[in-house]
């Protein structure tokens, strides 16, 4: 008996390493989070190792880029505040994929359509989980959040003054999406930045399909260019951002 507690024990401890070491290649080496108003009109709002971003739409009315992992919203609400708005001013909320630290803050803005990738929304409602190494072992429940339209790819959708182009880069989960608005790409956490201001592919760890991560982002680089969309500021969800779209070309490249 003694022995077998012993093994166990020693299974959970190598479990446990296993573990710290993935979130640990995961976040070590990234570029720090930079909250701030981005481009003119993006807010970067931190919520300790994510973030949410607030698009100023006009006529005293916004936009977000994800929602957060705060259930109550506090620190999006703080920066609407800062800007003399509420929750009721938050029109839409744009879901880079449908994990739960970047959908918890919608149920907070009962007025925002929730948008995301038809291949994300049972994910983000909570009616199925994810198929990364460490999100399948996560719990699978109901998120509160109910999303109002499925997006597909290409399409351009108007909130306010701004037109938000959708661009489907599957592989960290089904159905993630970038979001490229006026000149600012939102690319949630299908890639980062490094210290060394490199663009890096979506953690391995917490991703379905690292290969075909890598693979759409390759993929969304020569879409760029080609369609001549312009690329000023690559924001992501959990590092800092990087200028232009050569980080995502040389990516591209070296890949």
């Amino acid at each position: 008996m003694k022995r077998f507690l012993l093994i166990a024990l020693g299974m959970l401890g190598f479990a446990v390493v296993l573990v710290a070491a993935a979130f640990a290649s995961a976040f070590v080496g990234n570029a720090p989070l930079q909250p701030g108003l981005v481009d003119g009109f993006v807010h970067v709002v931190s919520e300790d190792y994510v973030t949410a971003d607030i698009l100023d739409i006009g006529d005293g009315k916004v936009a977000l880029i994800d929602a957060g992992v705060d259930p109550t919203g506090k620190a999006i609400l703080a920066e609407l505040a800062a800007m003399k708005l509420d929750a009721h001013a938050v029109s839409a909320i744009f879901l880079t994929h449908g994990h739960t630290d970047h959908v918890a803050g919608a149920v907070v803005f009962p007025d925002a359509k929730v948008y995301a990738l038809q291949a994300d929304v049972a994910l983000a409602e909570g009616r199925v989980g994810g198929h990364g190494l460490i999100t399948q072992l996560m719990p699978v429940k109901p998120t509160g959040v109910h999303v109002t339209r499925a997006l597909t790819d290409g399409e351009v959708v108007q909130v306010g003054n701004r037109a938000v182009h959708v661009l489907a880069i599957p592989g960290h989960t089904a159905g993630s999406a970038a979001y490229l608005v006026d000149g600012a790409l939102f690319l949630g956490d299908s890639a980062g930045a490094t210290s060394d201001g490199t663009l890096k592919a979506a953690p391995k760890v917490f991703s379905d399909d690292p290969t075909q991560n890598r693979q759409s982002l390759k993929a969304l680089a020569a879409r760029l260019g080609t369609e001549h969309l312009d690329v000023k500021t690559l924001i992501f969800a959990h590092t800092g951002r990087l200028a232009g779209l050569a980080p995502l070309t040389r990516f591209a490249a070296n890949n």
